[in-house]
Order: structure tokens, then sequence, then C-alpha cells
């Protein structure tokens, strides 16, 4: 016998993906939003994010408001590698924002543009998810159970759906990032690549000329102290100029594809949107961008059968995997420095004159 629905989709997170799943709903659907916090009332920080939108994801957007812009909104980025002792200053498309603004943002549009036909609710976690007789069943922290014909993860890396469903989580580093009150302004970003206490790189993204965030990424299984962990960022800083205090360190895993089995879209009744499908960039961090592509591909199979859906959602997200399996061979490279003393000979050329060496 068929399971009685409750809605015909539940989106489990509010950031970008579930929100911009939430506002390419078919017309019609009745659909249930559950988040564990509550981006409607985030600070303008939010999450542990550096909060760059690369170019894609500005193309996915509409111009960013004030509230959500931090400055500079777009500049230079400085490449420091203290392996090989190179370091350069060239443009790159990034937007600078501030995510818990970007996340209220975006949640809100999602909400007026859907009305009526979304429930939505803030501090509510999904604790378990069972597949049964054409639709799903919800367990809520709150001990209540609904049942829906569709369950879009849109959770990040807690991927709700595959603990829930047994499904390998996908691998992460352990990132670290705190917010700094600077002395005087700096107006570029900062990558650093040092093997020796990294093997990701570490990053200082200015977000006003008093304000900036520094953070790094580390092996899954570190256990020391994150002030002692940020520590060489933290001198390199200093010793190359800017002046700052350093706030609260906080910490959240970082996922990081290795092969392409690492990326899962879902099954059956069950799709996972952006870094709960393991959609991060391995090479840069990035994963707003594949958040609003994956959440509006996964809501736009809404109402298909079960398995075109899944092919549906697949076809649609073709040029973000193809640049993820792209990137996780870059992110290869960039952790060999020899392949990164070759990037740095090409990037002159590359940049077409747009490029600055610099001395360490």
């Amino acid at each position: 016998m068929k399971t009685r629905v409750d809605f015909d989709v539940v989106i489990a997170g509010a950031g970008p993906a579930g929100a911009w799943a939430v506002k390419h709903l078919p017309e019609g659907v009745r659909a249930l939003l559950v988040d564990a916090a509550n981006p409607l009332e985030s600070s303008r920080g939010g999450k542990l994010c550096g909060g760059m939108l690369t170019a894609q994801a500005q193309a996915l957007l509409p111009e960013l408001p004030s509230e959500a812009r931090a400055e500079p909104f777009k500049t230079k980025l400085e490449y420091h590698d203290l392996d090989t002792g190179a370091r350069a200053r060239f443009p790159v498309d990034y937007a600078n924002c501030y995510r818990g603004s970007l996340d209220r943002w975006l949640l809100r549009q999602a909400l007026e543009t859907r009305g009526s036909g979304v429930d939505y609710l803030p501090r509510t976690r999904v604790t378990g998810l069972q597949p049964e007789n054409g639709a799903v069943r919800v367990r809520l922290n709150d001990e209540r159970e609904v049942t829906a014909s569709r369950f879009l993860d849109c959770t990040g890396w807690r991927q709700a759906s595959r603990r829930a469903l047994g499904v390998p989580a996908a691998p992460y580093y352990h990132a670290l990032q705190a917010e700094c009150a600077l002395s005087s302004p700096y107006p570029y970003y900062i990558s650093v690549f040092a093997s020796e206490w990294t093997p990701f790189f570490g990053w200082f993204i200015p977000k006003s000329e008093s304000l900036g965030e520094i953070g790094a990424a580390f092996e899954s299984d570190r256990r020391d102290p994150p002030g002692g962990m940020l520590a060489p960022l933290v001198e390199h800083l200093r010793q190359y100029g800017l002046e700052f205090k350093l706030g609260r360190i906080r910490g959240c895993r970082l996922t990081r594809p290795g092969k392409a089995s690492d990326i899962w879209l879902g099954q059956g009744r069950v799709l996972a949107c952006g870094e709960a499908a393991g959609m991060v960039s391995p090479s840069s961090g990035d994963g707003i961008s594949y958040a609003l592509a994956s959440g509006k591909a996964a809501a736009r199979t809404v109402g298909l059968p079960v398995k075109p859906a899944l092919a549906e959602y697949r076809g649609a997200l073709a040029p973000q995997l193809a640049e993820l399996r792209r990137n996780i061979v870059k992110a290869r490279l960039l952790a060999n420095r020899r392949a990164r003393r070759i990037a740095g000979m090409l990037l002159p050329f590359i940049q077409r004159g747009n490029f600055e060496r610099l001395s360490l």
C-alpha cells in the first residue's frame, strides 16, 4: 500500500543549496524546509566560510544587495608559496561577501517567492530517513515524523542522507577560521601554500578597512590546539606586514572530494545537493556555486518519476561535474610543489600582463 505523503518534498538545510531549491520549485508544490539553525537570524559573518563568490556563483545570482557585499568587493589575489619562494599578485574574478548576510538574503528571497507553498521550520534537524512504499519518511529532532515524495539533502558537510542511507561520507579537511581586527587596511586577498603545516592552503580575506578573516585547512585526523595550528599562518602574515588582533577561532569540516566517486548525487527519492553531495572544489574550497546550481537543478526534478528525476538531475549538473573532475586534478597539482613551481612560471603568460611578481 502506498504511503500517504504530507509534502511533495522535504528540503533539509536552508543555506544556498536549500534556499535556491525552494526558490526554483515548480508551482503548486507543497514543501517543508527545515534548518538546524535559522539563517534569517544569522550574524553578518554567519557560518565558517571565506565568503568568496566565483564567476560561476556570480552568474547564478542577481546583483548582491549592499548588506551582503564586503569591501573590497573585487580585488587582486596575492599568491604566497613558502615552499618555492614565489609570490605574485594578479586579478581574480572573485566577489567578496559576508556569508551570513548572503544566506539571509537568499532565504528571504526564496520564501518570498514561494509564499504559502512552503512551511519553514528553523532550529529543526533531520535525525532519520527511511524510504518506504513510494515515499520517504523523515524523522525530525522534536520526535515528529513527516512523509514526502522527495527528499533534498542540503545539509552541507553534515551529509544527513549519506549517514541515514549508509553511504560513505565524502573525505574532508578540518577548516579553521577567525575574524581579525586590522590595525590598517590591506586591500588584497592572500593565499599561502606551505606543505609543512597545511595540505591545502591558508587564506586572508579583507572584509572591510578594519576587519579580515584568516583561515586554513588541515588533515581531518589532526587534533592539535586550534591556535597552534593557525600560528604559522598568523606569523607569516605578521612578518609580511599585516597588523591585526586575532579573534575567536572556529572550526568545521571542509568537504574535499579526491576522486569522482566521492561525489554522490543521491538514490531513489533522495537527492543530495551542494556539499552534501560532495560538490566542493578541492582546489579552491568553493562550494557556493555548486550549492546554487545543484539546488536549482534538484528543485526542477520534483514531480518527475523517480528514475527520470535522477537522470535529469545528473544531466543538468554535467558542466559542474566536469568542472569538479578538472578541479580534482588541479588539487593534486597544487599539492605538488614542483607542479606549483611550473605553474608559477606559466602564470605571467596566462595573465597576459596583469601579473606582478613580488619578493617574499
